[in-house]
């Protein structure tokens, strides 16, 4: 190659490279779960629950939205994310949720310090939306809890219930998806928030 040549060439790759770093660089969309407010209000009991550690499977973990693509792939969107970790996500809404609906006169955030009578731990096993070919698009949210007394010498559980739902979307896309994780979270903790009234 010509020294003419190699200038040439090395001409075109830095104006490509100049091009390239002109472009912007895409920005991330991102949300937040909004569960709607509950329908009701339970009788409180007086005494004080702390939303415990919330903790999410480590397929759905991470901050990009998780899409089913068929039977065997899942693909995650980087540039449609939750605003947060959604285990700290998910851990506020449920908190504040239950704050409103009762049974318990104080719900307490995750990161509290301040003593309580019941601990509510929550594990979300499946955190995606199914577009799979074929079938209408779903947001797809399980999630097992477990109530734990914290009054005696040791904690005790009293309580252990997963329940699930499949929200149908109008549409597959990013915006519907987290509607209907909204919608999946304000069912799940309907079901939930009577279960925790009678525990003793």
């Amino acid at each position: 190659m010509t020294v003419l040549r190699c200038v040439v060439v090395a001409g075109f790759i830095l104006l490509a490279a100049a091009c390239s770093l002109g472009k912007p660089i895409p920005q991330a969309t991102t949300y937040v779960v909004e569960p709607p407010p509950p329908a009701s209000v339970l009788p409180h009991r007086a005494q004080t629950l702390r939303m415990g550690r919330v903790r999410v499977a480590p397929a759905f973990a991470g901050q990009p939205l998780v899409v089913r693509v068929d039977g065997t792939r899942y693909s995650a969107d980087f540039y449609n994310t939750f605003i947060a970790e959604p285990a700290g996500l998910f851990g506020a809404r449920m908190a504040e949720w239950l704050a409103q609906s009762g049974p318990f006169d104080t719900v307490l955030q995750p990161d509290s310090t301040t003593p309580a009578a019941y601990a509510l731990e929550a594990v979300v096993t499946e955190l995606y939306g199914d577009f799979s070919p074929g079938h209408p698009p779903v947001a797809v949210l399980t999630i097992q809890f477990t109530l734990i007394d914290l009054q005696g010498l040791t904690p005790q559980a009293r309580l252990e219930r997963t329940i699930g739902r499949r929200i149908e979307l109008a549409e597959a896309t990013p915006n519907a998806l987290v509607l209907g994780y909204g919608q999946a979270l304000g069912e799940i903790l309907t079901e939930l928030a009577p279960q925790l009234s009678p525990v003793r």
